[in-house]
């Protein structure tokens, strides 16, 4: 029995190697797949034919050839096998479908207009998709990106702490119940990290160490080591907002205070703000009414040489400047990515958290700190393919097993009629 564990394992193992050259290299030729992956000829033919036969890789002629033969490439099926992606947060609701590759098929989007609706909003968008696109696919899971706090193992959006209708939502069962699909729900941090592993900065060769940070209306983080995510024994990691940075400071939304969320997220700028206002200090930005000012008012008034929300930004670069130092210091990544809406602002705080973070930094320190290029889907594009990393052993194994079995099915038939 160990025996056949042992070459079920060997066998998941060599068809995810092939796999995840083909994704990120194809279209490529067999020898240069042997050449990456060190296989044998024998098991990069064997397995490739396989997948081929399987409809999860198909070959072609290279375009251009124009000495001796054409070789056969190959590349990721793009005609069968989907993953639906879904960013799942309380002011709107994004779908895509992707192949295995991770190219765009399909996408929609929904706003949330009630919050106590957003699980019917949800349902009722990848209805819409999945119906409109996909009724005669292969989709092979739904994979959603979840805001706050998150059980990931069970599925169930536990809380988000400024949204009081978001608690104890069982997506992975309801989704489930509802299309028949396998669904799996990630922390959205680590969506972001998945995203830039596949699309962004994390592409790079050298960086299998890095550290993303979310900058919106929270501030959360994810880990990878040794091109991994890590997880947490608890599963509740990556709460970097929730970090004190300021003994006895400002109330956080999580009812500690002090929180780096409280200083450097929009909310805590948009809080910063109007208590300085209500200090009665004087800003252009000032309005009448308290409720109407928002955070694109200070990033306005900041943007437009105002001294109060200038300050309120360069204070925020202070204090994360301190932080990513000590993440820099600690962990010693190959880089940290900054990724979110407060990223785009990042000319009102970007100087002075710089100046911070050299100040503070261990010398020799060499984490590259950077700002993502990825845009507002890259949530949705990393569950898609988190939930590729987390299913593709088995896929692969059960899909070419189930190839291999009618092929020998049919040699079968055709010895038995040559007989």
């Amino acid at each position: 029995m160990s025996q056949i564990k042992e070459r079920i394992k060997d066998k998941k193992e060599k068809l995810k190697t092939i796999f995840r050259i083909v994704q990120k290299h194809g279209p490529i030729e067999r020898k240069q797949i042997q050449k990456m992956s060190k296989l044998s000829w024998g098991s990069v033919s064997e397995y490739s034919a396989s997948l081929i036969g399987s409809s999860i890789m198909k070959q072609s002629l290279a375009l251009a050839w124009n000495v001796g033969k054409t070789p056969l490439i190959l590349d990721i099926n793009d005609q069968d096998n989907y993953i639906v992606g879904v960013d799942f947060n309380f002011i709107f609701i994004r779908v895509v479908v992707l192949d295995l590759k991770g190219r765009l098929i399909k996408t929609r989007m929904a706003p949330v207009t009630d919050g106590s609706r957003v699980v019917d909003i949800l349902l009722s968008t990848l209805e819409a998709i999945i119906s409109e696109f996909a009724p005669d696919k292969c989709l092979i899971a739904i994979s959603i990106s979840v805001q706050g706090n998150l059980d990931e193992e069970r599925g169930i959006a536990l809380y988000l702490s400024f949204e009081p209708t978001w608690r104890n939502l069982k997506l992975k069962e309801i989704v489930e119940n509802r299309f028949g699909i396998p669904t799996f729900t990630f922390h959205d941090p680590d969506c972001v990290l998945v995203a830039e592993k596949y699309f962004g900065n994390a592409m790079k060769e050298e960086y299998v160490n890095v550290v993303t940070i979310i900058m919106n209306l929270g501030i959360g983080m994810s880990l990878m080591t040794n091109s991994k995510l890590y997880n947490s024994t608890s599963g509740h990691h990556g709460e970097l907002g929730h970090i004190t940075v300021v003994e006895g400071g400002a109330l956080c939304s999580c009812g500690k205070r002090g929180c780096l969320e409280a200083y450097a997220s929009r909310t805590g700028i948009l809080n910063r703000f109007i208590d300085a206002v209500n200090e009665g200090k004087t800003s252009l930005a000032s309005r009448d009414d308290v409720f109407s000012i928002t955070y694109d008012t200070v990033r306005d008034g900041a943007n437009a040489g105002d001294s109060i929300c200038l300050e309120i930004f360069r204070n925020a670069g202070r204090i994360l400047g301190n932080t990513i130092a000590s993440l820099a210091t600690m962990l010693d990544p190959d880089a940290i990515i900054i990724f979110g809406e407060l990223a785009h602002d990042r000319n009102l705080f970007e100087d002075m958290m710089m100046d911070n973070y050299n100040a503070n930094v261990y010398p020799g320190n060499e984490t590259k700190v950077v700002f993502s290029d990825q845009g507002a889907s890259a949530p949705v594009l990393g569950a898609a393919m988190y939930a590729i990393e987390k299913i593709i052993g088995n896929f692969l194994f059960e899909k070419t097993k189930q190839y291999e079995s009618q092929k020998n099915w049919a040699n079968e038939d055709s010895m038995v009629q040559n007989a």
